[in-house]
């Protein structure tokens, strides 16, 4: 066990090298231009991390404790920039991981092995303008047509959906069933009656592309459908989903470490009244109430991970995780940017980009509130 501990240790080593090295220097530049790094995005696959989830026979990396590992992942991403973090946790998460749990070998070759070495960019899409949280309520319509299905409809919120090559697409075969009656479906972007609506502007994790997206009579081979056509995909991409909520919870935590850091640097430096700010217990309370709470954060969301990996069930855990991450970490990020003071508020300082990127994390992937339904469900209310 321990030599496998080592390794873990000497994955977040060297992953944090590259995030000092390669990514801290161009995050306010992306951030300030909305811009996807492909450059990035691309050396980063080329290092294999895009396939920390996967096994090393269907072409991923082999890793030990596959969902620590990719927790991880997110939180020293999301260290050096939220939004590039985001757009890695969609590609080596939920955008391959349907494909890779429930495609058959012509979409793994197509899709599948070419997304792990960043030659193909991936997207998930759910979320429409009419329907978030109520799965049951989507619009997107998948009708069975010969040797296929022609789906209708749009999406909203997509994370990559500018920059995707390929997009699982939860439509509905049979509005009557609700979500019973969903299923997942690839679609490639250059498939004729594809197209992007627009580019949505964020004043959070600017640099996560995020799109809206219409299908006008898009056509899907059957072979394009991750399950029997009769609905039940749901509850593949329901599967999904809640593993993602861990990593989502490592974003927080990331971007939330990257504050404190700032802040307690800060700190040091600045002074007033002859002295450090620190050295004021006004400020001291603070550094250490956040402390508090990362390691709160930190604890509870390794906890959610261990247990994925050990193949228990993780509903609420991961629920959890993501509510004690999402919201602890953005008081974290409130108090780094009082430290502060009007620097703070300032630009050139990153202290407001952690801020203002700590609000992902309490709605991507489902709301703190939407959290807290789920774990009431869990517990008999």
């Amino acid at each position: 066990m321990n030599h496998l501990q080592d390794d873990v240790k000497e994955f977040r080593h060297h992953l944090a090298r590259w995030v000092d090295e390669r990514l801290i220097p161009q995050a306010e530049h992306l951030d300030e231009n909305s811009e996807f790094s492909f450059e990035l995005f691309r050396e980063l696959a080329g290092l294999g991390y895009f396939g920390v989830m996967y096994p090393e026979a269907s072409g991923g990396t082999g890793m030990p404790f596959p969902y620590t590992c990719f927790t991880i992942l997110c939180e020293e991403l999301a260290r050096g920039s939220m939004g590039f973090a985001a757009a890695v946790c969609m590609q080596g998460s939920t955008a391959t991981h349907t494909i890779h749990e429930w495609g058959n070998d012509t979409l793994r070759e197509n899709y599948f092995m070419p997304a792990m070495r960043g030659e193909k960019i991936g997207a998930f899409a759910i979320t429409e303008p009419n329907a978030g949280s109520d799965a049951g309520s989507l619009k997107t319509r998948a009708v069975k047509v010969d040797g296929g299905y022609v789906i209708n409809g749009s999406k909203i919120f997509t994370s990559n959906g500018t920059v995707a090559d390929f997009i699982t697409v939860v439509a509905t075969t049979d509005p009557s069933k609700g979500s019973k009656g969903l299923e997942l479906f690839i679609v490639d972007t250059k498939t004729d009656g594809f197209s992007i609506g627009r580019k949505l502007d964020k004043f959070s994790v600017r640099c996560s592309d995020t799109a809206e997206l219409a299908f006008n009579d898009v056509f899907v081979p059957d072979a394009h459908c991750m399950g029997d056509g009769t609905g039940g995909g749901f509850l593949k991409a329901y599967k999904s989903l809640t593993i993602d909520r861990i990593f989502t919870a490592a974003l927080a935590l990331g971007n939330a470490r990257a504050a404190y850091d700032a802040a307690l640097r800060y700190a040091g430096e600045r002074s007033q009244f002859g002295k450090p700010i620190g050295k004021f217990q006004a400020v001291q309370f603070k550094l250490v109430d956040m402390l508090a709470q990362l390691e709160q954060a930190r604890l509870y969301t390794y906890h959610a991970s261990a247990l994925a990996d050990s193949g228990a069930p993780i509903t609420s855990e991961a629920a959890l995780a993501k509510i004690i991450a999402g919201d602890g970490c953005n008081e974290v990020c409130q108090k780094a940017l009082s430290i502060f003071g009007g620097y703070g508020l300032m630009n050139e300082y990153p202290v407001q980009r952690f801020l203002r990127d700590s609000y992902f994390p309490m709605v991507g992937g489902g709301t703190s509130d939407i959290m807290r339904m789920i774990v009431a469900r869990q517990i008999g209310l």
